[in-house]
């Protein structure tokens, strides 16, 4: 069954239907909300208390990572989406959900992680240096350490440079 649902989220990602998204945030105090796609749960935790400590104004948080053994609230696995590709409830309304912000912390993208980044509703999408990351991301970084912390609060200081 997941190798089914591997296939059509694999056409789904090779559709290229260009996703418009505006670029308009100006300034660090028009961001309110930060959505993260990360490794682990962990990796979750680790990235929403580094960018609350190096951020100037209060935040909002939404993240999910990929496991298919672990059943959380957080998380999400082939099983959310369904024989064709299309993801469920749940997952539709994160990808729904507008961030000003989304920071895709994961070293390789399986189909799964690549569909929800293509189609995550964001202002913009930061991230490491990956294959899949040039046609996703708006910002991407060459993890520098092994340390997610520091890779983090770099990729977090190049962003406000930018913006």
């Amino acid at each position: 069954m997941k190798w089914i649902k591997e296939f059509f989220i694999a056409l789904e990602v090779k559709k290229n239907r260009p996703i418009d998204y505006q670029k308009n945030k100006k300034s660090i105090e028009d961001i309110k909300s930060i959505h993260i796609l990360a490794a682990s749960n962990e990796d979750l935790h680790v990235i929403e208390r580094v960018v609350r400590a190096n951020w100037p104004n209060e935040l909002s948080f939404s993240g999910r990572y990929y496991n298919e053994v672990e059943d959380s609230e957080n998380n999400f696995a082939y099983k959310d989406f369904n024989l064709l590709g299309k993801p469920n409830a749940s997952l539709q309304s994160f990808l729904n959900d507008q961030a000003d912000i989304f920071v895709v912390a994961v070293d390789d993208l399986n189909s799964f992680m690549h569909l929800v980044t293509k189609n995550k509703h964001a202002a913009y999408k930061i991230g490491f240096h990956s294959p899949e990351g040039g046609e996703l991301l708006d910002l991407m970084l060459t993890k520098e350490q092994d340390d997610l912390t520091s890779n983090i609060e770099n990729l977090l200081k190049y962003l406000k440079k930018i913006i």
